[in-house]
């Protein structure tokens, strides 16, 4: 009886190693195809209409120059 329970616990455990295996095997995967995606796709930033203005400015006056 002890011997069996004994075998069940240490099964019990090479499953969960073998999930937690899987599951960062599965993160790690996410994780470089987020970064691909990233550099593929960057994000698209809006600036407050007041710096927006300023940014439009300084782009007037160098092009004038």
């Amino acid at each position: 009886m002890k011997f069996a329970l004994v075998i069940m616990v240490i099964i019990a455990v090479a499953v969960l190693l073998g999930l937690l295996f899987v599951s960062f095997k599965m993160l790690r995967k996410v994780q470089v195809e987020e970064v691909e995606q990233a550099k593929l796709n960057p994000k698209q930033y809006r600036l407050h209409p007041k710096l927006q203005q300023e940014l439009n400015k300084k782009h007037k006056k160098q092009d004038k120059n």
